[in-house]
């Protein structure tokens, strides 16, 4: 059995399946504990899945058990140079380069850390996907060789050189192509309808205002804001074209990960208003009740705040279109997307992480 999760994991994680490698062996820590191959891939699948708070614990575990293992090391740099813990980045990549002179990644590191990163410039890199460059090298997914393996590099190559460019350029060059041409048309007349009994009564300064912020905070990549600002104008007496519009860069937002997540929104501010935070990415913390497991999904309620059984803020339906193991009253984190459409809100599940229990 311990073979077979083993190997099972090995695949998932080859075929880059990270929330199953940690489904399969988060279950399995204290059979495993001295496995350094188990702390491995279940550190780094939490890594690429954004969880730093597991990926740190199971990496470091790793290095307890293999000392001298230079992917282990490049791990735990990248998660400290994440937290802005730069004095210990620069030790693991310093140690890096000692067992390995020519390694490129600690030396990419190690430019950075010269460059001198901003807050912004480290979350511009979060936010585009180029923290990654930082990451140990994961196993190829097949065996081709040949033509299409040049391909391959060729490509994994633009693409690295690429980010690299991006990454170190104004924040104004990492623009989402589309959003800008997304304006109220220029012909629209007014731009609000009177006599609504909308949410929201805006005037025109107002509206031209909210869809400015929207577009704004899309190129910034703070989607929870523009989706609040996208939300407002779907519930205001905004004219028809203009919410046509609204509509077009919502379709920009994206679902953020645990390390991506950005301008969180707490319960208790997006149950007073769940339609204004429709599309919003939160992570609220909480209990299972009432498990569901079904053929395409799983549904349950999330007790939020009561993880630590102190205080029940309130009850939140979650779905999650994917496949773990859960049991009613464990304590979870949920990462999900905000569904506004009643008057409790209800989360689409992005992912979750087990708490440990008091």
């Amino acid at each position: 059995m311990k073979g077979k999760d083993l190997a099972e994991a090995r695949t998932l994680f080859r075929a880059r399946k990270f929330p199953d490698v940690i489904r399969i062996l988060e279950p399995e820590v204290f059979r495993y504990r001295e496995n350094f191959e188990y702390f491995h891939l279940l550190g780094f699948a939490c890594l690429h899945a954004g969880d730093l708070g597991g990926a740190f614990s199971y990496i470091s575990r790793a290095l307890q058990l293999k000392d001298d293992d230079i992917s282990v090391k490049l791990g735990l740099a990248v998660i400290h140079f994440r937290r802005s813990e730069n004095d210990k980045a620069l030790k693991r990549w310093l140690e890096v380069i000692e067992a390995e002179p020519g390694n490129r990644i600690a030396r990419r590191g190690l430019d950075l850390l010269r460059r001198g990163l901003t807050p912004d410039g480290l979350q511009e890199m979060i936010d585009s996907g180029s923290l990654k460059q930082l990451f140990p090298p994961l196993p190829v997914r097949t065996r081709w060789v040949g033509v299409v393996g040049i391909i391959l590099g060729v490509l994994v190559v633009a693409a690295a050189g690429y980010l690299a460019v991006h990454t170190f350029q104004p924040s104004g060059s990492t623009e989402r192509p589309g959003v800008s041409a997304i304006d109220i048309p220029p012909d629209v007349g007014r731009l609000v309808d009177s006599g609504t009994d909308s949410r929201y009564l805006l005037s025109e300064g107002e509206v031209r205002s909210e869809f400015k912020k929207a577009k704004n905070q899309l190129l910034a990549w703070r989607d929870n804001l523009a989706a609040v600002a996208i939300n407002r104008i779907l519930l205001s007496n905004a004219a028809a074209p203009v919410k046509e519009r609204a509509r077009m860069l919502k379709g920009f937002i994206t679902p953020a990960s645990f390390d991506t997540l950005r301008d969180g929104f707490s319960y208790a501010a997006v149950a007073a208003q769940p339609a204004l935070y429709d599309g919003c990415s939160v992570r609220w913390k909480g209990k299972i009740a009432n498990l569901q497991v079904g053929k395409t999904a799983i549904t349950f309620d999330l007790l939020v705040g009561y993880d630590q059984e102190k205080e029940l803020q309130g009850i939140v339906p979650v779905t999650l279109p994917f496949a773990t193991d859960l049991g009613n009253g464990v304590a979870l984190e949920v990462l999900g997307q905000v569904v506004g459409a009643g008057t409790v809100p209800a989360l689409t599940g992005i992912a979750v992480h087990r708490l440990a229990t008091p």
